[in-house]
């Protein structure tokens, strides 16, 4: 007797994927040394010693992740974090101002939990116009990602960025607005995985990989918006 074929309840939806596959690390730049900022300005900030520590687990991780393409923003944090992978793979880094770091100083603390979305729009009353801004920073991260994709189908590729692009970027994927934006955190030294078909279609594999770090992430991760609450 024939065993019946089982089909999954997204096979009618489902687009057929092609490859070759295209592989896009995201990688949020190690821990900067922000009692360098004032003095340096933001696009100069080294890595911290602790960002040096991070850096060294990250790129024993990534040496064994066959990368072939690497790029990295123009803010020396992201280039630095970037430096000891292609030194020690002889990888050519590639800077593209198109990948730096979205400045955004709107931060709020949310309550979300048993909340409709309606009432979630309410507590945060400038909703619609962030929701624009947004749009402008989504926009404009999936534009350099396909800028990159199309330079390099079937390839692997190492993107050193910031978090907001990255944000900004998954955020623009799922098609998520403001309050997405807001609830999502990406860690220092992690690594956000997406892969790109042949034909464009895309899915996150994962996000925030930390795997590599002997410590988590500092688990109060309110503190990270301190500066930002009396604005």
């Amino acid at each position: 007797m024939a065993t019946k074929k089982y089909n999954n309840p997204y096979s009618e939806i489902q687009p057929k994927t092609k490859r070759p596959y295209t592989e896009i690390l995201l990688i949020r730049h190690c821990h900067p040394d922000y009692s360098k900022q004032k003095k340096l300005g933001d696009y100069n900030i080294p890595l911290s010693k602790d960002g040096l520590t991070q850096r060294r687990y990250l790129t024993k991780r990534l040496l064994s992740a066959k990368i072939d393409v690497v790029y990295a923003s123009e803010l020396k944090r992201a280039q630095q974090t970037a430096y000891s992978f292609v030194k020690q793979k002889k990888k050519k880094l590639i800077i593209n101002p198109r990948v730096n770091e979205f400045h955004w100083v709107h931060w709020y603390k949310m309550k979300y939990f048993n909340m409709t979305e309606t009432e979630r729009e309410k507590r945060l009353k400038k909703h619609k116009v962030l929701d624009k801004e947004l749009d402008k920073m989504q926009t404009e991260a999936r534009r350099s990602l396909a800028e990159i994709y199309k330079e390099n189908k079937g390839k692997k590729i190492a993107v050193f960025s910031h978090g907001n692009f990255i944000k900004a970027l998954i955020t623009g994927v799922l098609n998520a607005d403001i309050i997405g934006f807001l609830s999502l955190e990406i860690f220092q030294s992690s690594i956000t995985k997406i892969i790109i078909d042949k034909e464009g279609y895309i899915k996150i594999v994962y996000v925030n990989s930390i795997s590599h770090l002997p410590h988590p992430p500092q688990k109060d991760m309110f503190i990270t918006l301190l500066d930002y609450e009396n604005k």
